[in-house]
């Protein structure tokens, strides 16, 4: 009862969301001829652009905001990452060697931090890596948010406008070498919206979810218009940056902003169906670290294949049913959990 008293049951909930926009941004790739052809499939996909701002967000929401942050609780936390990271890669590579009788760990090591090395399965893990950078800054971060609030919103203004400042560079010809970069070392997108998690659940911006929570219905409105807003910018950007992927828009103005309303949003939202969260919130991160090995095989079938919205409930009711029982299981369930 004391766990549900204190549980932020929104903030679950934005979480659960992140994770299928994670999965609409997986499933729906945009440079493929049936995506980039349809309205429909590109407008969810660009609805996803704003699952990797709330998972940072969220993340720091809590960490930034603990009574007390120290870096042995850094080293616990990352340690936890990367025996996720090194563990799954190392299970893959095992049964890889013995179908196989070739050891790719440290190919696919690698191809977790570098999106693009040929014939890896790892991809989605430079998220991971990406925390574990942002748990590392997280005790300046702490006190600095802690110690001089003023201080901590000027440097998030500063990383602000660089932001936005980047972002209206690949307008004049800078996009591919904002491509350049692994996504994994993008680490103003990252600080930004790890800087912007720890404000909003600061007791210092009570006052302004206190006014949101007043005029929650008209908040709502104005967010969903600037959701739209946000998938018809991706839409019509991709051709202007020559970049049709969602990671391009992160550092756009009217996607941070439109970021932390929904984060604002759902902080102060108590959803009824409590019981329902409670059951899938454990899983998300299991699903999101499942989810990609089903895609290729979904894929196959020729109905997912020519409506590939089709597969996104499909691939998260699969991974989801997978990843309960495997929670249920002693030491299996520890791959499975952050």
């Amino acid at each position: 009862m004391s766990n549900r008293k204190h549980r932020n049951y929104g903030l679950d909930l934005a979480k659960i969301l992140a994770c299928i926009l994670v999965l609409c941004l997986h499933s729906l790739r945009p440079t493929s001829s049936i995506v980039k052809s349809s309205i429909v499939n590109l407008s969810v996909y660009y609805a996803g652009s704003i699952a990797i701002p709330i998972f940072f967000m969220a993340s720091s929401y809590f960490v930034l905001n603990k009574r007390t942050i120290s870096y042995f609780y850094v080293m616990k936390r990352v340690g936890d990452i990367l025996f996720i990271i090194i563990g799954w890669i190392l299970i893959y590579s095992i049964i890889h060697l013995c179908i196989t009788h070739n050891f790719v760990f440290f190919e696919e090591l690698k191809g977790s931090a570098f999106v693009g090395i040929p014939n890896q399965h790892f991809y989605h893990f430079w998220f991971f890596w990406a925390l574990i950078m942002m748990l590392v800054l997280s005790p300046l971060l702490w006190y600095l948010l802690q110690k001089n609030f003023v201080g901590y919103l000027i440097l998030t203004g500063i990383v602000t406008l660089i932001c936005i400042g980047i972002d209206i560079s690949m307008h004049f010809g800078n996009s591919s070498n904002i491509q350049n970069i692994p996504q994994v070392f993008r680490l103003y997108l990252y600080i930004e919206y790890y800087l912007l998690g720890g404000l909003i659940g600061n007791r210092h911006f009570e006052k302004i979810k206190k006014i949101c929570k007043q005029h929650f219905e008209i908040i709502s409105i104005v967010t969903i218009i600037l959701y739209v807003a946000v998938v018809a910018y991706s839409t019509w950007n991709r051709n202007i940056i020559h970049w049709p992927y969602a990671e391009a828009n992160y550092g756009n103005a009217l996607i941070i902003f439109t970021s932390v309303l929904i984060l604002i949003i759902f902080s102060i939202f108590s959803p009824r169906n409590k019981k329902v969260i409670e059951f899938i919130i454990p899983a998300t991160m299991g699903i999101y670290m499942l989810h990609p090995f089903f895609i290729g095989k979904l894929m196959k079938i020729h109905i997912l294949y020519s409506y590939p919205i089709l597969m996104i409930p499909i691939l998260f009711v699969l991974c989801l049913v997978i990843v309960e029982i495997a929670l249920r299981i002693p030491f299996v369930s520890r791959f499975f959990k952050l």
